[in-house]
């Protein structure tokens, strides 16, 4: 059941869909969707992300930032995400400065501006948790082990990542036509 007014798990999203969102967002918003996008990081995660956790071509998500707060997870991110942050200004510790360069952005704040974004487009059913969603769905008909996208998800229970998979009415109908 895709998400309605708060409720439901929300939808994933194509390429195609996130260069959309991005192309209504400002600059610095653009970078937290592409982070969360390529990472599947939670969105208080995201936000968290200092500067010094950004090296060797990885993001760190330290491990106090995390919902169990019990796993520090390194995932590699593109080169073009890399440079992509680079460019942000440098207004303090965090890669998403908040207000007046204070502490990070706020979960709310993003939030804010996604939901109006998705709104402008007609994208019902996403929000920012939409991003992990993706991330893991898109692992997953890569057809990478359960196990890889757990390291990465930082699940530790298949259970809980299973929830994250969505599967369509075409992938339900080629896996069983392949039986035949």
């Amino acid at each position: 059941m895709p998400k309605i007014a708060g409720n439901g798990q929300s939808i994933t999203i194509t390429p195609f869909q996130l260069k959309l969102i991005k192309s209504r967002l400002p600059y610095k918003y653009q970078v937290v969707c592409d982070l969360m996008f390529y990472t599947g990081a939670r969105v208080s995660e995201c936000l968290a992300i200092r500067r010094v956790d950004v090296l060797c071509g990885a993001v760190v998500i330290r491990k106090e930032n995390t919902k169990g707060k019990q796993e520090t997870r390194e995932i590699p991110i593109p080169e073009h995400l890399i440079a992509a942050i680079d460019k942000l200004p440098n207004e303090n510790s965090y890669l998403f400065a908040g207000m007046g360069g204070n502490g990070h952005l706020s979960r709310y704040a993003f939030d804010k501006i996604l939901r109006k974004t998705c709104k402008r487009l007609e994208l019902d059913g996403f929000s920012t948790h939409g991003f992990r969603r993706t991330f893991i769905t898109s692992l997953a008909r890569n057809n990478h082990h359960s196990k890889v996208i757990m390291k990465c998800s930082g699940h530790k229970q298949l259970s809980s990542l299973e929830k994250y998979i969505d599967v369509t009415e075409e992938e339900k109908v080629a896996a069983v036509a392949s039986l035949w």
